[in-house]
Order: C-alpha cells, then sequence, then structure tokens
C-alpha cells in the first residue's frame, strides 16, 4: 500500500503541479536572457556573505554583463581547496546553504570531481521532473508496475557526516514502486545486480514502461537477459535464485520471498528468446509502451544499437542531458511516433550559460556570449556556473594543436556506420599517437605471451611514428552468433568522415601534419571488461567511456584486445 500510494501522488497528483512549473518555463523562454541573468543575481545574491562570495564581491554585481568582467573562467582545480576544506566540515566557504552531499563525477572529461551539493540543489534539479512526468503520463498507465534500472553504488561517509557518492543515486534512487524490491536493489556487484532486475522484468509480462535512465543502462539488461537467458528462465519456474550468484544471504532471502514459481512465464520467456533479438522486448512484454533513456552523447552509440534490435519499434524518450555539474538540456515536449532518432534539448533555465565559440577554445581566456546571442548553425563550447561556478571542457584530441572534439568523432562514426552495411558501433575510444610510443613493454599483462605482445606493440608503436590518431573501436552484427569484423575499406572511412566532421582536421590531414588515422578493432566484450577494470567491479551507474583515453595499463589492455 505505501509503495501505491508513493506512485499515485507522483503520477496523479504532482502533474498538477509540474503542469505549472511546465507552462512558467515555456514563458520565460520568451525572453531567456533576462530570465538568465536572474537566475544569476539571485544565486550571486544568496551567496554573497560566503569567503568565496566576499572574495570575488558578489555584492557588487549588478548583471550578467559585469559578472563575466569580474568573475574570470575557472577550471575545477581552482576550486579544489575550497571544496577540500567544505568536504572537512568548514561552513559558509562556497555556499551558505547547509551541505546535503558531496557528488563524485563521473570523470568522462577527467578524473572524478568531488563537487557539493547543497539543501535546496535537489529540489532545483527535480523542478524538471515537470518535463519527466508529463512524457511519462502522456504514454502509459502510471499505476501499473514499472521496471527501474538501478545500479548504486555504495556511499562513504565523510567525517562530518555527510555522504559523498554519485549524483544519480543520490537524485533518482530506486523508487519504492519498482518491480525490483528495495533490499534487492543495492547489490555491490554490477552484473548480479543487472541479473536480479532482469529476473524481476521477465517476471511481470504487462510491463508498460522501463525507467533505464542511460541507454547504457538498459543494454546491460539486454546483454544480461541475452547471455544468461538459460538460468533466468530456470529461475523464474523454480522462483528462487539460482546458486552461485553473487548477492549475499539476505538479498537472496529477499528475492525469494518476492519472486513467486511461474513455469508458464519461464516457458513464454524461453520461447521468445529462442527467436532472437528482432523487437525482443516487445515479444517479452507485449505491452511496453515506453523506455525513458539519455540516447545522446556519449550514449548514442548503445541507444542506436538497441533500437535496431532489443528495443525495435518502442518509443524511446530521453529525458535530459546533464551531468553532475549541472543539467544543460531538458526535452520540453513529449515525442511522437515510436521510431528513435536523434534529440534536440531546450536549455535548461536552473543553470546559467555561457558559450565559447568553437574558433575561440583553445584560448586561455575566451570570450563567451550568452544564450539569446547565439548563432544557428555555429559550435560552441558550454561553460556552467551554478552556486559553485564549475567550468566544464570537452573531450579534445590534439596532435598538431587542431584540437578535435569527441563531438566531431560520435559524427564521424555515425555516418561511417550507415556505410558499414548491417555492421553496427557499440563502443569506441581514442588516443594520440605519442601515448601509444609511449607505452612501456613493463605493463604489458604477465598473463599473456609476453614475447608476443611486445612483438605486437612493436608493430602499433611503428604505425605511431607520425603524427596520428589511434581508434579503439568494438562493433557488432545485430545477429550476435556471427563474428563482425571491419575490412581496412571500412576503416578509412572514418578517417575520412573525421575530416568532414572537423575541418581542422581535414586541413591538417589535406596538408600532410597528421598522417591516417589507425583504428583497431577489439574483441567483442572489450569495453565492457574496460568498464570492469576501471570501475573495480563496483556499480557506477554513471560511468560513460572516456573518449580520449592516456592511461598507459588501459591502453595496453585495449592493445592486448585488438
Amino acid at each position: 500500500m505505501k509503495s501505491l500510494m508513493t506512485q499515485y501522488v507522483q503520477f496523479r497528483l504532482l502533474p498538477f503541479y509540474t503542469r505549472a512549473v511546465h507552462a512558467k518555463f515555456i514563458r520565460r523562454c520568451h525572453d531567456i536572457g533576462k530570465a538568465q541573468e536572474e537566475f544569476l543575481l539571485k544565486a550571486l545574491e544568496a551567496n554573497k556573505n560566503t569567503e568565496y562570495g566576499l572574495h570575488c564581491n558578489f555584492a557588487s554585481i549588478r548583471n550578467r554583463t559585469q559578472f563575466v568582467q569580474q568573475h574570470p573562467l575557472t577550471q575545477y582545480s581552482h576550486y579544489e581547496e575550497y571544496i577540500q576544506r567544505v568536504c572537512n566540515g568548514e561552513k559558509n566557504v562556497l555556499c551558505a546553504k547547509k551541505l546535503a552531499f558531496v557528488a563524485i563525477s563521473s570523470g568522462t572529461t577527467a578524473k572524478p570531481k568531488s563537487i557539493p551539493v547543497y539543501e535546496g540543489f535537489v529540489i532545483e534539479f527535480l523542478k524538471t521532473l515537470g518535463f519527466f512526468l508529463n512524457h511519462i503520463i502522456n504514454k502509459v498507465n502510471t499505476l501499473q508496475r514499472i521496471a527501474s534500472i538501478r545500479f548504486t553504488v555504495k556511499d562513504t561517509l565523510l567525517a562530518n557526516g555527510v555522504k559523498m557518492g554519485t549524483f544519480s543515486s543520490h537524485v533518482s534512487p530506486l523508487p519504492p514502486y519498482a518491480i525490483t524490491p528495495q533490499k534487492a536493489g543495492k547489490i555491490p556487484n554490477e552484473s548480479s545486480q543487472s541479473y536480479v532486475t532482469a529476473l524481476f522484468a521477465l517476471s511481470e509480462k504487462d510491463l508498460q514502461y522501463i525507467d533505464g535512465m542511460f541507454s547504457s543502462s538498459v543494454f546491460t539488461l539486454y546483454k544480461t537477459i541475452e547471455l544468461n537467458g538459460e538460468r533466468l528462465v530456470a529461475d523464474l519456474a523454480s522462483g528462487s535464485l539460482s546458486k552461485g550468484l553473487d548477492v549475499g544471504d539476505e538479498v537472496r532471502k529477499v528475492v525469494d520471498r518476492h519472486l513467486k514459481p511461474n513455469p508458464i512465464r519461464a516457458a513464454e520467456v524461453w520461447g521468445e528468446l529462442n527467436q532472437g533479438n528482432d523487437r525482443l522486448a516487445l515479444r517479452l512484454w507485449p505491452e511496453l509502451k515506453l523506455v525513458t533513456m539519455t540516447t545522446t552523447g556519449e550514449f548514442e552509440a548503445h541507444a542506436r544499437l538497441l533500437a535496431k534490435s532489443f528495443l525495435k519499434d518502442v518509443c524511446l524518450q530521453t529525458l535530459v542531458y546533464g551531468s553532475t555539474e549541472g543539467s544543460i538540456g531538458i526535452v520540453p515536449f513529449p515525442q511522437k511516433g515510436a521510431t528513435f532518432e536523434q534529440k534536440s534539448y531546450a536549455f535548461n533555465l536552473f543553470i546559467f550559460l555561457e558559450f565559447i565559440a568553437e574558433e575561440n577554445i583553445a584560448e586561455d581566456n575566451p570570450p563567451t556570449l550568452f544564450v539569446d546571442q547565439l548563432e544557428l548553425g555555429k559550435s560552441y563550447e558550454i561553460v556552467l556556473s551554478n552556486t559553485n561556478g564549475f567550468y566544464r571542457s570537452g573531450h579534445l584530441l590534439s596532435v598538431r594543436a587542431e584540437k578535435t572534439s569527441s563531438a566531431a568523432f560520435t559524427e564521424a562514426l555515425k555516418y561511417s556506420e550507415q556505410d558499414w552495411k548491417n555492421k553496427h558501433l557499440v563502443n569506441y575510444t581514442a588516443t594520440e599517437s605519442t601515448h601509444i610510443i609511449l607505452i612501456d613493454s613493463r605493463v604489458i599483462n604477465e598473463s599473456i605471451r609476453i614475447l608476443q605482445m611486445i612483438n605486437l606493440l612493436a608493430d602499433f608503436q611503428s604505425r605511431a611514428d607520425g603524427m596520428n590518431y589511434f581508434l579503439f573501436i568494438e562493433v557488432t552484427y545485430l545477429d550476435q552468433n556471427n563474428t563482425c569484423v571491419l575490412q581496412q575499406k571500412e576503416k578509412e572511412l572514418i578517417d575520412k568522415h573525421l575530416q568532414k566532421s572537423s575541418p581542422i582536421y581535414g586541413y591538417c590531414r589535406s596538408s600532410g601534419s597528421i598522417k591516417p588515422m589507425s583504428v583497431i578493432q577489439v574483441k567483442a566484450g572489450t569495453f565492457a571488461r574496460l568498464k570492469s577494470i576501471m570501475t573495480k567491479d563496483a556499480n557506477n551507474q554513471q560511468y560513460k567511456t572516456p573518449r580520449a583515453l592516456r592511461n598507459p595499463e588501459l591502453l595496453t589492455f585495449l592493445l592486448e584486445n585488438a
């Protein structure tokens, strides 16, 4: 009854409030410059008497132009000492409000960062819930059971009693009305958590909605079902968790208590699994109406692969484009139809945004533009300012100061994939040739044949004698039973498309200052194992594959799996 009432309040009563939030947002978009300035001045006023506010003289700032002139662009290192003091328990350093949580970023653009989250910030973040709920209630019967995919990292308790962990698990934990029981939703091992989530999802034939958060999480669920089909079916039939799964006695008791023996459902699932992956989700759950997950940026490759196989003909709705530092974009209107397509966003008004023109990104202190000064068709780097004033930069590869972005790589791979004839991108990362040359044979894994690997490394390093990029890529057929291998001409397409998506790179290639890209296809499952190495097998829902990789041990791991 408690979980049902919670679901009723969120999906039947809260929308009366969230519709008003949505209407206010639309009105504010008509004068977005004014709305942004109001947000900025309100934040500065609230924090003018903090140590940082006094140091930067926030009290004297009267408009956004003065803020830009008075406060230079900064990077995370500018705040590190302040943040350490906040984590040690000092008050009124960066923000006047009480510290509620310390979020750990995913480390997409650099090493993971500790980011203070203050009381009230989560409420500001959840104002975007109004948009989420509008999309969901437009599609599904919101009082039916929901499959929520959550991989929760165990929080660390700081000396001051404040928790430290991932932002996504803090603002969007496993809801009480999810099919997966609460006490079975916090398993430390990701593969075990994914198995238990899949087991409960498969038990519910009338499932209408999957809350996936990220396409990578849904992809993990899909692979779990594909690779563990026989065991999942046996557990469904028996109504108990199979032995050998690393979940602990308490979780096992919870699962066995909630899962009922259902041999009829088990037979249905087994029959559908034997029919292949095409439209598998709709065959497993005929009433499935909606899957919400982030499908753009770092998550686009997984989303495209899912839309062509497991989730074919299901409505895929992206909700927000964000990071631990702040939500950048929201989707203001529900998607029509069930086809997957590249999404666009409206800028979120609950952070202050500035933009650096693409041609100025490499400057030490580039000029910035406000959101109402942007030009259609141009590309910009985004600068975020919230109560902590973080400045983020994107992934950039550079061997001749050409600064090639991850966005350019993503676009080049998307167009290359269209020419590959049924071969699909799973994941990728890249590095500069200088980092391949610097790999020392001493970091090679001792478990492999040392001599063979040293010879292989020498071959790769000979190809890195000139300045160029190394791209590590994993591809697959939709029919997972066949080995997928890219031909040399298909690999060369990536370099050709990158020259188009990054004109500066194209110029350097045509002038000969950068040599052709070395594309190294890795074995199936390599990027899944890379994730396990980087996260130490712990749950991390926020994990994103780094698009610019420079760690010698991790590069060696990829070379070993070529």
